[in-house]
Parts: structure tokens; C-alpha cells; sequence
């Protein structure tokens, strides 16, 4: 059972396989890491290892604890760093297309800055 709504806000973006391939990433050619927000909160998905793909890091943070979201604009591509309000352990996700990248940022402010239902 999906907890996405036919019609409901989702936005998902991957790392770039150029990127993979100027930063000789093999596993992120092949696997590239993930990240997608809705109004439950944004998720990772990363693979370990090319050889061995069921091996994977999926990481979710509730909106809710979403502090910030930062954006650091490379000349090519782009990298996003998500804090929760715990301040430990941030979500990294380097190489990311810049329009992608824009669209996602300004997506998730649209969601932090939606009031929530009491």
C-alpha cells in the first residue's frame, strides 16, 4: 500500500551518470542515488556496491523534522544537503543536474512552508 495519493505533490531526482562517469563512479553509473520528497517527509536511496545492488542504504526524514536544506551550486552540477532539526547525520547528495536540482529545492521550501493540519 502506497501512502502517495493519485494527484499528490511528488518530486523525485537522481544523480547525474555524466557526473558518474567524470567522478569514474561505476556504482553510481550504473545505480544512481535517489532522492524524493512529498508531504510525508524526503527519502534516499543509495547503493553500496554495483556488484551486490540489494545491498542499498534507504534513509527518510519526516517533513517535520526537516531543518534545512541547502544547495551548493557547482559549475556542472549540483549538490543538496538536507539537516533535520537532530543536527546529526545529514542527507548528501552530490551530482545532481542544476534545473532538477532547482525545481527540487524550491518544492521542498513550497512543502516546509505549508502550515500543517492541527
Amino acid at each position: 500500500m502506497s501512502l502517495i495519493e493519485p494527484g499528490e505533490a511528488h518530486y523525485e531526482i537522481q544523480t547525474s551518470r555524466f557526473w558518474a562517469i567524470f567522478h569514474m563512479q561505476a556504482t553510481r553509473f550504473f545505480f544512481p542515488q535517489r532522492i524524493a520528497a512529498d508531504k510525508h517527509g524526503i527519502s534516499s536511496r543509495t547503493t553500496s556496491f554495483w556488484l551486490t545492488p540489494w545491498a542499498r542504504n534507504e534513509e527518510h526524514m519526516p517533513m517535520t523534522h526537516v531543518a534545512e536544506i541547502e544547495h551548493d551550486r557547482g559549475l556542472i552540477w549540483d549538490t543538496l544537503r538536507i539537516e533535520s532539526s537532530g543536527g546529526i547525520d545529514p542527507m548528501i547528495c552530490p551530482g545532481l543536474p542544476k534545473g532538477a536540482t532547482n525545481s527540487f529545492v524550491a518544492h521542498v521550501r513550497q512543502l516546509m512552508n505549508t502550515p500543517r493540519p492541527a
